[in-house]
This record gives structure tokens, C-alpha cells and sequence, in this order.
């Protein structure tokens, strides 16, 4: 299941959330715990104290320390045959003596013994094998510790809840702002668009009606006029063909993905293009065994759209360089020339499918004026960043990173 970028955004965001949370609460959880039972074994402690410290009485010693402090403690004498007399007893349900073994761990140190009333268990050895057995209930502290943890199950659920109505507002607002700021950009396209049909359109009917109205006499005027019908329909092709690509890269579904040798692509379109331009001075830089997983077709769209701009708006004379390296993880691809390039503004603006940064252009070259458009949306769909800077050689240089495919 793949998810989107605002949900996996958010999982993680509630997931690290979450976990700082519970590590913060946690550790004061078990802190407030582990106090608690400290401040129990330092009582159990200081009434086995005063037993070892009267060794010719440790019982009456510990019973009078007992009696002096207000410790709700059970004191009773296990005799070396198991008899159990209860010296002093709690208000809590004491159950009788645990296990030996227990005993004899709780002769070093107070230790716990669970059950239906849990304690804290202190013995003192005695003389003959007997012991004095010190208890002090930890029900309330349990009874603490579930309800600190309730509260911090609660507080985290409320926690999370909050962050994700947060996070809810955050990226439908976001979203909303892109869908406001696409929808412009659309209607901006949208516009350039019939724009661009409406002048061959207008060419078109115009010399239509002329002939049909037998207006136009000589044989030039007619080849003329019918010269310039086909070329204006040949325009209104190319801006169709580009219309439907970019709709093509604007849809969820991808063509298929395969590994592809990305050198060998750029040499081969490389190639092409210094056959098909003998006059311009071509330099191919190419690291070979680049591989990426990537649309066969959208890498050759873009590349003919990159190269057939440079065609376009470029002297036949103006010199091109073509380059490509890897850098860490992805593959860098820089096609430049040496044309007028692009106005200044272009290269601070932000490169976005449907931007176009010199309307003239497409009329007097005879495209659709879409190319850096179709580049833009290739280049995204496939996952990489697009940027344009001066280039070297005085005009303009498309910069694009692609992932590189993993082994």
C-alpha cells in the first residue's frame, strides 16, 4: 500500500510523538514508582536495623521501633520448624510467610512478593534458624503505578488526537492552496492556450473563406494561402500533441518503470543530434554506466523537448554542451548552450509545469511554447529536481538530478 506524502508525514510525525511521550512519561511513571518503593524499603530497612543492632533482643527492639514510628508494617517470628507468630499486625491482609528461598534473598535486601496483597519483604535471621520477618503492603503504589499509566495511555491518546486534528488542518489547508494556486495556473494555461489555437484558427478560417469565395485569382496568392493554412495546422498539432502529454504527466498512473542505462540514452540522442546539426560545435560528457528506474519514453520525451528547444531558439552556429556524472545518489544530467538564454527573471522563478518564461517564443519559432513546461512535468513525474541557470556558454543551462537505481 502506497501512501501520500501529507499521510506518511503525519504517521511519522504521531509516531515520534507518541514516543517521546511515552518515554517522557514513562520514565516519570517508573521514577514516582521506584520512589515510593524506596521510601517502603528504607522503613523496612530501619526497623531491621534496630533488630540487628539488639542482637540479645532484636525482637522487642524491633517491635519498639515499631510502636514509635507510624509504619503499617507486619513483624512476625518463623520458627526453624515453619511456625509463624504474628508479632505486630497490619491493617493490610498479610498472607503468611512466602517461600524459603525468599526468605533467604530478603535476609540481604528487601524484596517483593506478589500475590493478592503484594509487599515488600525484609528478614532478619536469627539465632537457631529463626527469622523475624518485616512486611510492608505495596497495593497502593500498584494501585499508583495502573493509574499513572492509564493517565499516560489517556494523555498520549489525547496527545496524538490533537496532533492529528492538527495536522488534519494543517494539510487540507495546504492542500487547499495548492489546489487554489493549481486551478490559477491552469486558468492561466488554459487561457495561453486558446490563445494560441485562436490565432490559427482565426489564419485558418480566414484563407478558407478567401478561397471559397474564389477572392484569391493568381495561382501565387492561392499556394500562398495554402502554404500558410497547413503550416498554421501543423501549430495547432504540435500545441494539441503538447496538451496531451502534459495531461498525460498530470495523471496518478505511470508508464512502466525500468532500469534503464541513462549513458546510453544521452549518447544516443546526443549522437542524433550532431548528425542532424553538422554546423554547431557539440560536446558530449558522459560518465558511462549511469543507470536509473525510469520511463523509457518520458527520458526520450524530455531529452527531444530539451534538444528540440535549443533547436528552436538557438542560431544554427551556437555551440551546445551535453553532460553527465554522478554526484552521491543521483545523476546529474546539464544541457547548455550558447543562445540568448532566457530573460533574467526566469532564472529566480520557480521552475512548475504550465510556467512559461518568454511567450514570444513559441510564436515565432513555431512551437506550442509548452517545451520547458513538458520538460518540468517529465522531470517530476520521475521523481527528480529541474533547475535552470546561465550557462557557460552564455545561454541557458537545464540542470536536472535524477535518483540513481539501486543495485
Amino acid at each position: 500500500m502506497k501512501f501520500s506524502s501529507s499521510t506518511r508525514i503525519s504517521i511519522v510525525t504521531i509516531f515520534f510523538l507518541t514516543l517521546i511521550t511515552v518515554g517522557l512519561g514513562g520514565f516519570s511513571v517508573l521514577h514516582s514508582q521506584g520512589t515510593e518503593i524506596a521510601q517502603v524499603d528504607a522503613s523496612l530497612e530501619y526497623v531491621a536495623k534496630s533488630a540487628y543492632d539488639n542482637p540479645q533482643q532484636p525482637l522487642s527492639a524491633a517491635l519498639y521501633t515499631l510502636e514509635q514510628s507510624s509504619f503499617d508494617m507486619s513483624l512476625t517470628f518463623l520458627s526453624h520448624d515453619g511456625q509463624e507468630s504474628i508479632i505486630n499486625e497490619p491493617h493490610f491482609a498479610y498472607l503468611g510467610a512466602p517461600d524459603r528461598p525468599i526468605i533467604e534473598k530478603a535476609t540481604v535486601r528487601p524484596v517483593r512478593v506478589a500475590g493478592p496483597t503484594p509487599i515488600r519483604l525484609r528478614a532478619v535471621q536469627l539465632e537457631g534458624g529463626d527469622y523475624l520477618l518485616l512486611a510492608q503492603s505495596t497495593s497502593t503504589i500498584d494501585s499508583n503505578f495502573r493509574g499513572n499509566l492509564k493517565s499516560l495511555g489517556i494523555f498520549t491518546f489525547g496527545i496524538d488526537l490533537v496532533a492529528f486534528f492538527i495536522l488534519f488542518i494543517f494539510f487540507r489547508r495546504n492542500n487547499r492552496r495548492d489546489e487554489l494556486a493549481s486551478l490559477a495556473r491552469m486558468q492561466e494555461f488554459l487561457g495561453d492556450a486558446s490563445h494560441e489555437l485562436r490565432t490559427p484558427l482565426t489564419v485558418i478560417k480566414g484563407y478558407v473563406e478567401m478561397l471559397s469565395k474564389n477572392q484569391l485569382r493568381e495561382d501565387a496568392d492561392k499556394a500562398r494561402a495554402f502554404d500558410r493554412v497547413g503550416t498554421e495546422i501543423t501549430r495547432m498539432e504540435s500545441l494539441v500533441r503538447d496538451l496531451l502529454l502534459l495531461a498525460e504527466l498530470g495523471e496518478s498512473g505511470a508508464r512502466d518503470i525500468d532500469r534503464l542505462d541513462l549513458s546510453e540514452i544521452i549518447n544516443a540522442h546526443g549522437s542524433d543530434f550532431i548528425t542532424l546539426n553538422p554546423q554547431r560545435q557539440v560536446t558530449l560528457s558522459i560518465t558511462d554506466n549511469i543507470y536509473i528506474d525510469a520511463s523509457r519514453d518520458y527520458i526520450s520525451r524530455f531529452i527531444q523537448n530539451a534538444l528540440t528547444n535549443i533547436a528552436r531558439h538557438t542560431t544554427p552556429n551556437d555551440a551546445v554542451a551535453i553532460s553527465l556524472s554522478s554526484h552521491g545518489k543521483g545523476a546529474q544530467l546539464v544541457i547548455e548552450d550558447a543562445g540568448p538564454g532566457l530573460p533574467e527573471s526566469a532564472y529566480r522563478e520557480d521552475i512548475r509545469s504550465l510556467n512559461r518564461f518568454d511567450k514570444s517564443r513559441s510564436r515565432d519559432a513555431g512551437g506550442s511554447g509548452l517545451g520547458m513546461s513538458i520538460i518540468s512535468a517529465v522531470i517530476q513525474k520521475l521523481d527528480g529536481t529541474l533547475s535552470l541557470r546561465k550557462s557557460a556558454l552564455g545561454g541557458l543551462a537545464i540542470v536536472v538530478v535524477l535518483p540513481i537505481a539501486k543495485d
